[in-house]
């Protein structure tokens, strides 16, 4: 019998000889990409892009404690750098009275991050999206860069076939294709029957505004006289505000009741007048921010209708496409990182026979806690009033059910339970092998 060391070799050359399978993502977003980074190592990745320059939409994101420590374990092994991401850390939030700024909570973000041994980031959207694509598609990192293809409009998937149907009438073929491609999801929708969304009854102004200036102007250094998170808490409205960019910009989430059916205004610019008229009665400090803002866009905020399943055949749904939810908890894109890192370990030494059955089991690792943080979000969601007391619901509420979860541990225990024996060969990396 061989030494341990000889025995690990064997290993390494046994999973070497395995074939590569050849997964499509539908998508070209932070899901997609995310996806295609962290399976380049063991697979062949094509990302279909519907748009021509594939530059990501809105202003900033949280990523926090769940999403950062995969972001400094398999994602960062994988080839993603934050500091060119722009990343930021800030040291504490701060929830604040909407007419008097007093505080209502303040905690320390290094307490957090003590607790669950993580740092909790702060990004622009389109930073760490250039990032995982750059990651992604580059020709350094880990086994083979992804190719990505632009203009590729998914019409539908043929399951089939295993075949990715494009509206130019082109067919892509793959052992496994990814739905990555957000809340009007053409694959999930193919897959599964239309899926449904709900609006909140909220729409969300978002804006980014130059942190320098905010500090130059005596009217708002008080919403920037130190390194922190702000959310500004009203009756029936919310603002969320946190920096991005190495601080250089100050992102500004500002949600307020709204029946108005936007879903067809998914690029919708308004004035920057209609959106300090909405917060007018707000601290003088937040109109007086709102107007520097050179312009903004508005979202209705809508919700997935949790789905009963996330795989059917060589199809796996992930990112909004199968949870979008609301941003009153910062894990939109959290999940999605999740989603990413639960494939990864699901395909591990995976041939295209095996596929089926690996996709249930990410099925089974991901349907209940996506469910879960959908609720939990729902119920964080400011609501509609007319009163003029403020019902606090702390954005701690239901943190440790996010921060503490471990998706690389939770995935490799039931891929062993479902008797794939795979193991965690560096914590700090992420790093997996077949035992």
């Amino acid at each position: 019998m061989g030494s341990k060391g000889d025995t690990t070799n064997t290993a390494s050359r046994s999973e070497a000889k395995r074939p590569r399978l050849n997964v499509i993502v539908c998508g070209g977003g932070i899901a997609g990409f995310a996806t295609a980074l962290l399976l380049r190592e063991d697979h062949d990745v094509t990302v279909l892009e519907s748009s021509s320059l594939n530059e990501e939409l809105g202003a900033a994101i949280t990523l926090s404690i769940n999403a950062s420590r995969l972001l400094r374990s398999s994602i960062k092994r994988a080839g993603f750098d934050k500091a060119k991401a722009g990343y930021v850390e800030a040291d504490k939030f701060q929830e604040l009275h909407w007419q008097d700024l007093s505080v209502i909570l303040e905690w320390q973000i290094s307490k957090v991050t003590k607790t669950y041994k993580e740092p909790w980031w702060y990004f622009s959207r389109n930073d760490v999206h250039a990032e995982l694509k750059r990651a992604a598609l580059s020709p350094d990192g880990l086994g083979t860069a992804a190719r990505l293809v632009l203009g590729a409009h998914v019409d539908r998937v043929d399951l089939a076939k295993q075949t990715v149907v494009l509206s130019s009438g082109e067919r892509v073929h793959g052992d496994v294709i990814i739905g990555a491609d957000g809340i009007r999801s053409a694959s999930g929708n193919s897959v599964f029957g239309k899926l449904q969304t709900v609006p909140e009854g909220l729409s969300a102004y978002r804006c980014m505004i130059r942190s320098e200036k905010l500090k130059n102007t005596p009217a708002t250094e008080i919403l920037v006289d130190s390194t922190k998170v702000l959310m500004m808490i009203a009756p029936d409205r919310r603002i969320v505000a946190y920096p991005c960019s190495n601080w250089d910009w100050i992102n500004f989430v500002c949600i307020f009741p709204d029946d108005e059916d936007r879903r067809l205004q998914w690029n919708n610019m308004v004035t920057v007048e209609e959106m300090v008229e909405k917060f007018q009665d707000f601290h003088p400090s937040i109109p007086a921010a709102l107007s520097m803002a050179s312009s903004t866009g508005i979202w209705q905020l809508r919700d997935r209708v949790p789905l009963s399943k996330l795989a059917e055949g060589c199809y796996a749904i992930i990112g909004d496409a199968a949870h979008a939810m609301g941003p009153h908890q910062g894990q939109g894109a959290c999940q999605a990182l999740e989603d990413a890192e639960a494939l990864r370990i699901v395909l591990k030494g995976a041939t295209p026979l095996d596929i089926p059955a690996r996709l249930k089991i990410y099925d089974e690792l991901r349907i209940e806690r996506i469910a879960k943080v959908m609720e939990y979000t729902r119920a964080m969601a400011p609501s509609k009033t007319a009163s003029l007391e403020v019902n606090h619901k702390t954005t701690q509420t239901y943190s440790d059910y996010y921060w503490s979860y471990k998706i690389t541990e939770d995935a490799v225990a039931l891929m062993r339970k479902h008797g794939h024996a795979l193991r965690v060969v560096d914590e700090a990396t992420g790093e997996i092998e077949l035992e």
